[in-house]
């Protein structure tokens, strides 16, 4: 971010500051960055610096002045940013939106500019121009997962599940929660009417989440007894399921159920051989 001619003492004094900071020692951080300003009371990045340490420590009205002060001196696209983050977090959507905008009226192609005008529209409940610069970012990163994840969330609610499954491509390799990943794109598959693939993703969905070994085992170690006490009476259910399964009409959803019953009630071959069935 450093743009400004400055003095090789100064210089030395920020990077001195930024390693104080990175390493947690905010105090002695504050420190040099106060006596590079006084070397140099123009230097934009001192004051920015100081509010991102302020913010970090919680003290937000302390990190807004030192952004305004910051942008006395001259407009800036990532002062702007973090004073507009300020607001956010305070769910003062509007003000951000200001800052962001005028982050982008520096630089429209500003990436996280973009996003977080993005994530402000969104939380104003403007779909369509979230969208808008959600595909800005995306065009820009086309890995950008949580850019990603929001846009196919806009196109989920809107019903467009080719448009979601298109975008959820573009992160296929690099999504970290893996068993979100699944679970989302099998839902958009089952919308599309193709059960196959929802079947498939949404059971790599549930055997990937780590709780679901721990409340299978749970479920293993339980008596008849307490399983009922706990689920009801699964017998009746399982009857009633299968009944309706009989005349092979049973969509996804009740086949799913079914299956998950039968682990319930330990029977854990049935439900394998149900969820094959599913599937051929």
């Amino acid at each position: 971010m450093m743009s400004q001619a400055l003095p090789k003492e100064v210089v030395v004094i920020y990077n001195k500051a930024l390693m104080l900071s990175n390493r947690g020692d905010f105090d002695q951080a504050l420190g040099e960055y106060r006596r590079a300003l006084t070397m140099c009371p123009d230097f934009i990045q001192a004051y920015n610096n100081i509010g991102e340490i302020y913010s970090r420590m919680g003290k937000s009205e302390l990190a807004i002045s030192h952004y305004r002060k910051a942008l006395e001196i001259a407009k800036n696209n990532r002062v702007l940013l973090n004073l507009g983050v300020e607001f956010y977090n305070r769910r003062d959507y509007n003000a951000a939106l200001q800052y962001f905008l005028e982050s982008l009226s520096l630089d429209e192609d500003f990436l996280e500019g973009n996003f977080y005008t993005a994530m402000a529209y969104f939380n104003l409940k403007d779909l369509q121009r979230a969208k808008q610069y959600l595909r800005k970012v995306i065009m820009r990163e086309k890995k950008h997962e949580k850019a990603s994840y929001l846009l196919a969330y806009i196109y989920y609610e809107w019903k467009q599940y080719d448009k979601a499954l298109k975008v959820l491509e573009n992160i296929r390799e690099v999504a970290t929660d893996r068993a979100f990943f699944n679970k989302y794109f099998g839902f958009c598959c089952y919308h599309l009417g193709r059960y196959d693939e929802a079947v498939s993703y949404l059971t790599v969905a549930l055997e990937s989440n780590p709780n679901y070994a721990k409340y299978k085992k749970y479920l293993k170690g339980l008596t008849y007894e307490k399983k009922v006490k706990e689920l009801g009476d699964i017998d009746a259910k399982i009857k009633e399921m299968e009944e309706r399964l009989m005349g092979n009409h049973a969509s996804l959803q009740e086949y799913t159920r079914l299956s998950m019953l039968y682990i319930f009630k330990g029977e854990y071959r049935k439900a394998e051989e149900l969820l094959l069935r599913v599937k051929h």
